[in-house]
Parts: C-alpha cells; structure tokens; sequence
C-alpha cells in the first residue's frame, strides 16, 4: 500500500509511525514545505525565554532519523494541488521550483494551520507570529541581537498571556492589546478575570476592548516604532500577533473535500467524504463527544490523537474512540488555568439546562506554608447532576487538578459521585478536604434544594 502523507509535524509523523508499526507493507511518503519536522510547538515560549537554551531539543524526530527509519521524507517541498478522482498529488519543490506528480492509495492530510495577521503591519520588520519553529527561532534571535526594550502582544488569548510572561522574564517591557472586553475566551468571564485581576494589580498593561488603527515605521529602517490604537499611542520594538490560527487548506479550495470554513471535515477516525482520503490536526475537525458535534480545536494532544487513530484506521485496527472535550492549560506569571468540557457559553448555546458553581478553596490547608487560593468552577446539568465542563484558576501546581474533572467529565459521572470521591491527601499537596470534594458538595447541596 503507498500512503502519502502531507505535513511531518504533529498528525502527520504521528500517522506515519502508527502506520510503520501496524502495518508489514506500507510505502511512506511524507511531503513537508518546511525545514522543520515533528517539533513540540508548546514548547515554543519557553525555548525563546531562554529557558530552554537549544531548539534542537523540542524535536522530536529528526529528518535524519524518519528517513533512516524507511520513510521517504521531502522537506523543502509543497504539495500545491490533489487530484482525488486520479490519486495524485501536485508537488513544488521549494528549492529547484521544478513540479512533479505523485500517486497515492491513501492520502493523509496535515498541513496544520497558519497564523492570523493584520495587514496594518505588512511589510514591516520587528513584527512575529509564532506558529513555527522558525518563527520562534526568529523570534529568539531578534530578541537576542536587536535588544529590544518594549514589545506588544496583540491578542489576549492562551498564547498571548503565554508569552506576557516569556517577555516579562526576558526583561521587556511589554503589554498586551485585546480587541475584546476580556482575555482568554475560551474560559468562562469570572474564571479569566480572576487571572486579569492578579496580572493587572502585578503592574501587567493589559489593554482590553482596544482596536489597532495603525502603525508607523522607523523610514530608515523599516522596522516598527509606534502602534496606535482607538485609544492610545505605543512606542514599541517588538511585536507579536498572536490573533489566532486558521486551517492551511488553500490548496484544497474548490475540490471534491467537504470544509468549513477552511477545516476539512472528518468523522472520529479522520476519514474525509472522499474515500482513501483522511486529515487530522489544525487542519481539520475533531469529535467533540460533549458537545456531541465536530469542532475546530488546534491543539497539539487533539492532533497527536487524531494521527495515531488515522493510522489505525488505515490498517484496519480502529479501537472504540468516543472524542475529545477540548480539554486544555495554560500558565503564566505564577498562575495556572485549565479548563475541561464545555464553558456557560457553549452550554447556553447548545441549550442545555444547566446550573454552575464557583468555590473558592486551599490549595493546602492554611497552616502549611505558602498555601494559596484555588478556584474551581464545575458546570452540570440541573436534571442529573452530570459534569459537562470543569475550570481551574491558581498558584503553580493548580492547573494539574483538572485531570481528575477530565476523567469525570468522560466518565459521565455526577457532583454527587465527585462529592465524596477518595482523593488522596497529604498537606504538602492539597487539603484533607479535596477541593474538587469542595465544589461537587457544593453543587450537590444546590441539586439537593431543588
């Protein structure tokens, strides 16, 4: 069987090494545009932090390695077209622009996503996204050779707060501008603006319902100088859009491929309307099993999940998978959030009866030192109990508490099950009362008034 494989980051290598294990005869062939392969993208704040001194590390399979393996790896090339009704790939070689076809029994398609951008800041320099691992490594290096003193991060999303603290640390001067009157959408308003809250009285400019108008270069030099908003004037060195990614489809626009805007549909094993043809990552859908629909979720766990399970697929051996629920964390200047199932807003708007409730606990009993605050939040149907969405804010160490609520949350179980749940106790990790204990009993005893 000859498989082609378009993208080597996440879905992709992980399809190709699935397949290479599962299957006797299977001829690989990947295409990627880009120098770089399967490299950890969320390691990408932390690598230009410093705190990770040498790129190299976050990749997980070099292109050495794949090849030697038994797979043939192009880097450098581009796979500009798909002819479905033939089983052809059109591919650009990036170096020597020549084309060339290549045929495939079953295609895989991970070309990831690409980064939004304002077009206030065409042809600019100074200005990054970070999707990349040459972003980041541009990013670093320009941080290292030019010094800059003030950065702006445009968008207040998971990535933007994350790299608040990656400037911060590396001695910048940086603030944030959100075009929305709040950070961090995809948790619920109370729970982000706990994390605003801190940020803001830690002296952090964090900018929120603010519109970039324009921006003004040095005319020496090209590079930026000034962003004005609708309502101020920044002087800047450095800036990161951080606005978003879309799907990096175009290439397939206007073939046979079912999208939405942009995504490619699949069902939960990555199959495509057209047959042999499957996609997985940022590229795509992926099932959501609590929402009970396919949605967009560019996460690195989602299309890691969605590359083992395609190779699987093709080789005949598909194990039960129920979906994802969009489960995710991220972490800032000492504090933590995560959030697993579905926040108040998806709730309301695939009109569940629902009910919330928002404690505020120890992370550890208050006697012991440098105990702090950790809120939980759970969402739950008025009708049974049943968790349906879970959110955590907190000091370092507090973000890893979701992964029991996760397990709720795909288990089906109820406040009532979480209420007396043995979790285990120790002071040095949390109270002798678990805070998630906490919460479920107070959901409980709200279920209970009914």
């Amino acid at each position: 069987m000859k498989v082609v494989i378009i993208g080597a980051v996440a879905a992709g290598l992980t399809a190709a090494y699935g397949l290479k294990r599962n299957m006797k005869d299977v001829d690989i062939t990947i295409i990627e545009k880009q120098k770089d392969i399967s490299y950890g993208a969320c390691g990408f704040p932390y690598y230009i932090e410093g705190l990770i001194d040498d790129g190299d590390t976050l990749i997980s399979k070099h292109v050495e390695t794949v090849i030697s393996d038994g797979m043939d790896l192009r880097i450098l090339n581009e796979a500009v077209k798909v002819d479905f009704p033939h089983k052809t790939v059109r591919v650009r070689d990036l170096q020597s622009k020549n084309e060339y076809d290549i045929s495939y029994d079953k295609l895989v398609i991970a070309t990831g996503g690409k980064s939004n951008k304002l077009k206030t800041f065409s042809g600019m320099k100074g200005v990054f996204q970070l999707n990349t691992l040459e972003d980041a490594t541009s990013i670093r290096k320009f941080l290292d050779e030019k010094t800059p003193k003030k950065a702006v991060i445009i968008g207040g999303g998971n990535k933007g707060i994350e790299l608040l603290e990656t400037m911060t640390l590396r001695g910048i001067d940086t603030k944030v501008i959100e075009l929305q009157n709040r950070i961090l959408e995809i948790y619920d308003a109370d729970i982000a603006d706990l994390l605003y809250q801190e940020l803001k009285g830690e002296g952090h400019e964090i900018f929120l319902g603010e519109m970039i108008q324009s921006a003004i270069a040095d005319e020496k030099t090209g590079f930026v100088r000034k962003i004005i908003t609708d309502k101020r004037e920044l002087e800047v060195d450095i800036v990161i859009e951080s606005i978003g990614i879309k799907p990096n489809t175009d290439f397939l626009e206007g073939t046979e491929l079912d999208m939405d805007k942009g995504a490619i549909i699949t069902d939960r094993y990555g199959r495509t309307n057209i047959e042999d043809v499957y996609a997985g990552g940022d590229c795509a859908l992926i099932y959501n099993h609590v929402e009970m629909r396919n949605k967009y979720l560019p996460l690195g766990t989602n299309a890691n999940k969605i590359g083992k399970l395609i190779a699987l697929s093709i080789a005949g051996k598909a194990p039960e998978f129920k979906g994802v629920q969009g489960g995710a964390l991220m972490k800032s200047l000492g504090y933590e959030l995560a959030i697993n199932g579905i926040n108040e807003q998806t709730a309301k708007n695939s009109g569940l009866d629902f009910e919330t409730v928002l404690v505020r606990t120890r992370n550890k009993p208050n006697y012991y030192p440098k105990s702090s605050d950790l809120y939980v939040k759970l969402i739950y149907l008025k009708a049974d109990g049943k968790l349906i969405g879970a959110q955590i804010f907190g000091k370092e160490g507090s973000g890893l508490r979701i992964q029991g609520l996760a397990v709720a949350i795909y288990a089906g179980l109820t406040v009532f099950d979480l209420e007396y749940l043995d979790f285990g106790y120790i002071p040095p990790l949390n109270s002798v009362w678990d805070s998630i204990n906490v919460a479920a009993g107070k959901a409980a005893a709200k279920m209970r008034r009914k």
